[in-house]
């Protein structure tokens, strides 16, 4: 898939479903990723306070898109069970001067009819900040 590099095979659903979002994610368009979402969705990014609703992350996934170039999620391992999936990614982050940054990261999600209902990203971005 463009935009995502996959290191396992491992083609569960819920592999299958964080391909889908993620490819939503490296568009770095906000509007592919909100049908992935609920209306009341809660979405904490490291130890950022929680954006809660649909509208709200919309704008915060649009501003934080504005301070960088692009974004590359590398699928690692992707658990799923009940109504949770957990993703351990490495994010490739492209700066606006065209440097780049790897981060390692793990994402919680809480899925309810198809829709992340809790989005939780565990990740220190504090390197893509400072040069």
């Amino acid at each position: 898939m463009k935009g995502i590099d996959m290191l396992t095979n491992a083609h569960t659903p819920a592999f299958e479903y964080s391909l889908e979002v993620y490819e939503a994610v490296d568009s770095m368009d906000e509007q592919r990723l909100m049908p992935f979402l609920t209306e009341g969705c809660t979405f904490v990014f490291g130890n950022q306070d929680p954006v809660v609703g649909r509208a709200h992350i919309a704008e915060y996934s649009r501003q934080f898109m504005t301070q960088i170039a692009a974004i590359n999620h590398r699928l690692l391992d992707v658990w799923g069970f009940d109504d949770v999936i957990v993703s351990r990614i490495e994010v490739t982050y492209t700066r606006n001067d065209r440097s780049t940054v790897i981060a390692p990261a793990v994402t919680i999600w809480r899925v309810r009819d198809r829709q992340i209902d809790d989005y939780r990203i565990y990740a220190d971005v504090t390197s893509l900040f400072v040069h």
